[in-house]
Formats: structure tokens, C-alpha cells, sequence
């Protein structure tokens, strides 16, 4: 996980748990076609209740629109304010 998707999620209180892959590891990621899924397939990606949101720029659109906190509350990760 990027070193801004960490400070965003830390930001808003939440403690994300980090997988962290070498390169090889990486490599042996199956590839799709699909735009959403190659998404969650090219580290980084985020996954929020064990449903994938996709990279940095999914998940920084998710907090802009507002919808990043509901979410993340509606899983358990953050407690409503």
C-alpha cells in the first residue's frame, strides 16, 4: 500500500492491515481485461470488507465524493462519529 493511502486511511482513523508483495509475487497476479478487476490485480489496491475499490485514485475519488467513511463504517473499520 502506498505511502498516501496509508496516511489517508490513517487521517481517518483507521488501521489498515498491509499485505505487502515482492516483485515476483507480484508478476504471478492473474491479468484481466476488465478495468475494475485489472484494478484490484496491479498493487497497490485497496480492499475495503474484503470487496476490492481499486488503486490510489479509486480511493482518493471515494473519500472526495464522501462516500469512503460510510463505507468504511458500514464494514467496521471506522466508528460513526
Amino acid at each position: 500500500m502506498c505511502h498516501v493511502m496509508k496516511k489517508l486511511l490513517a487521517t481517518l482513523g483507521v488501521h489498515p492491515t498491509v499485505i505487502e508483495l515482492d516483485d515476483d509475487e507480484i508478476a504471478a497476479l492473474p491479468h484481466d481485461d476488465q478495468e475494475q478487476q485489472q484494478a484490484c490485480n496491479t498493487p497497490p489496491a485497496v480492499f475495503i470488507g474484503g470487496t476490492c475499490v481499486g488503486g490510489l485514485e479509486s480511493l482518493v475519488a471515494l473519500h472526495l465524493s464522501g462516500h469512503l467513511v460510510p463505507k468504511l463504517v458500514q464494514v467496521g473499520a471506522l466508528w460513526e462519529k
